[in-house]
């Protein structure tokens, strides 16, 4: 990811959405990138009801973002306000339906055949953006997430308010503990393995296995930042009972930002899934149980 062009050129990696950098010409191509330095500065400079105001100034066409109680926040058209502990929000700035469209087909769930109340839990949840990306695309699940940051935590409750959802304010992993937490929360990346980040902070883990679920399960997403095998390894007991498994084996494992797709693969073909989709955006394997009945 980081050597896509957005951070190649040191840009805000949202301006780029909607926008075909290919057909603008050179004097837009150049405007484009001083708007990109501009709002930049903005970012690094202020926080906010000043930051919103700044960057709604560049993106007056779209409905506002805003500050109240200590949330950034955005109305999305036909879904509701979405909240955000920090500067995170600017994910919904500017075409927020690509954004969530993107991020849809991103874990391949354009694949699923999904109905009404299936059951779909989220390992590494943030704010609940996966469950609205679903509700975005009309589909209503029982939506069972996992978010250990009680800041983003707070905010996954906000945005997902249906009485069905069911939230816990815990990692998963493969023992039942309190471990130590390497913060990223504004880049997403905060992580059970050590990346060489400045913060971090004990949270509660748990095993799957040691969670009561329904018996049967649709889709178990799994974005740990480089902690996949271990989330894995603490839902042995659980793998039988689940039909899909989409999986980012990014290259976010530790300080030397090692990818996880050779053991997550190795460890779902032992356990009777096969890779069924891959993303065409992201290191992310969709898998089926083959012995799901």
């Amino acid at each position: 990811m980081k050597y896509m062009l957005p951070y190649i050129i040191n840009l805000p990696p949202f301006m780029f959405r909607g926008v075909d950098i290919n057909k603008l010409n050179s004097f837009q191509k150049f405007l484009f990138i001083i708007k990109g330095k501009l709002l930049s500065f903005i970012i690094k400079n202020s926080n906010g009801s000043l930051f919103c105001k700044l960057i709604n100034f560049f993106y007056k066409e779209e409905s506002k973002i805003y500050y109240e109680k200590n949330y950034y926040k955005k109305n999305l058209e036909n879904i509701g306000i979405i909240s955000y502990p920090n500067k995170r929000i600017l994910r919904m700035v500017n075409n927020f339906h690509l954004q969530l469209e993107k991020l849809y087909l991103s874990y391949c769930l354009n694949y699923i055949d999904f109905n009404d109340q299936d059951v779909v839990i989220d390992c590494g949840a943030n704010v609940g953006e996966l469950n609205i990306a679903l509700k975005f695309n009309r589909q209503d699940v029982n939506y069972i997430a996992f978010e250990p940051d009680i800041g983003t935590f707070n905010c996954l409750k906000i945005n997902n308010p249906e009485p069905n959802n069911i939230f816990y304010n815990k990692a998963l992993s493969n023992k039942t503990a309190d471990q130590e937490f390497f913060v990223d929360n504004l880049g997403g990346n905060s992580s059970l393995v050590d990346f060489g980040g400045k913060e971090s902070v004990l949270i509660s883990t748990v095993e799957l296995d040691k969670i009561e679920l329904p018996e049967k399960i649709k889709l178990l997403k799994i974005d740990a930042e480089g902690f996949e095998p271990e989330v894995l390894k603490g839902c042995l007991n659980t793998l039988s009972r689940i039909k899909y498994i989409s999986v980012d084996y990014g290259h976010e494992r530790g300080k030397e930002e090692n990818s996880t797709i050779t053991e997550v693969n190795n460890f779902l073909y032992n356990e009777n899934f096969e890779l069924v989709k891959f993303s065409e955006y992201r290191l992310i394997g969709l898998y089926e149980n083959k012995e799901y009945k």
